[in-house]
């Protein structure tokens, strides 16, 4: 059995889609219908069941899927440390995380790893969160940092550390000499809120529905800076990590007002690696001083 049939077999349980499989791995469905097939006649047994549309693997498949998956885990760490070795460098590590948590958390501790670490070859890459996900989950990256993430029975999500929520508005809003507020204050407000599909205004948005407090939506971006600028002119209020802001804060060009129940508005950061996939020296190091700063 050749590498890529493990690798399509695997995109193809990740995603319960032959398209999508056939898309990430550059063929037809037809190739990903037949690679399929000639597995369950090499193990006599079948792979994955499809029932209602959807497709789910059979016990055998996901012993399948194990192993395939543990060895295509081996057999790109075994081709990053020749490439290492041949470079002389002391391993690679491939990190993916999102802007807000990348500008504003990790910069110091990327620049301590790599001065302390000169010979591992560090790659970070700043995107969305839609993009960690299935890029770890291809082994693309090794480690994702994101905020809220979904439960994927492939995925290991780690909580790294949390942020405190705040309320943020322009100096002239009404709210703004408040010293804390109650979610309900905020009933009837304008807000510019992030996007509907990041994670973290989903978070958000639950909290406020069980607060019962609605908002007036007026303008919603995927970008932080853009969200601030709207802010700073009056546009409405928004809810946002307390460290995304503190450049503002500490102008007065923002203000920030946190909430009296401030253990209830905590935005939680986590750590995303593959299940199962090998845990190299540099993830090792890279982890460790996350954690211990």
């Amino acid at each position: 059995m050749h590498t890529s049939m493990m690798k399509t077999f695997c995109d193809l349980v990740d995603q319960g889609s032959f398209s999508r499989a056939a898309e990430m791995n550059n063929v037809s469905q037809s190739a990903v219908s037949q690679q399929l097939a000639r597995l369950e006649a090499l193990y006599a047994t079948q792979l994955l069941s499809r029932s209602g549309g959807l497709i789910a693997p059979t016990e055998a498949g996901k012993a399948l899927y194990r192993g395939a998956r543990d060895i295509l885990e081996r057999f790109d760490e075994m081709g990053r440390q020749v490439k290492s070795a041949a470079l002389g460098h002391a391993g690679s590590l491939r990190v993916g995380t999102i802007y807000s948590v990348g500008l504003y958390i990790l910069q110091p501790f990327i620049r301590k790893f790599i001065k302390a670490h000169p010979k591992i070859d560090l790659v970070v890459e700043y995107t969305d969160w839609i993009t960690i996900t299935e890029s770890v989950l291809r082994g693309e990256m090794d480690i994702g940092v994101v905020a809220y993430p979904e439960k994927h029975r492939s995925l290991q999500a780690t909580f790294l550390t949390g942020e405190q929520l705040i309320v943020v508005c322009c100096p002239r809003h009404r709210l703004s000499g408040e010293i804390s507020i109650a979610p309900q204050d905020l009933d009837g407000e304008k807000m510019v809120a992030l996007a509907p599909d990041i994670p973290t205004r989903r978070a958000i948005d639950r909290a406020l529905q069980r607060a019962g407090v609605r908002l007036d939506i007026v303008a919603e971006f995927d970008n932080i800076d853009t969200l601030k600028r709207a802010v700073e002119v009056d546009a409405g209020l928004s809810i946002l990590p307390k460290n995304t802001v503190e450049h503002e804060l500490a102008a007065r060009m923002l203000i920030g007002v946190p909430f009296r129940d401030q253990a209830k508005w905590i935005r939680q950061i986590s750590l995303l690696r593959r299940r199962g996939g090998p845990r190299t020296r540099a993830q090792r190091l890279f982890v460790d001083l996350l954690r211990t700063g």
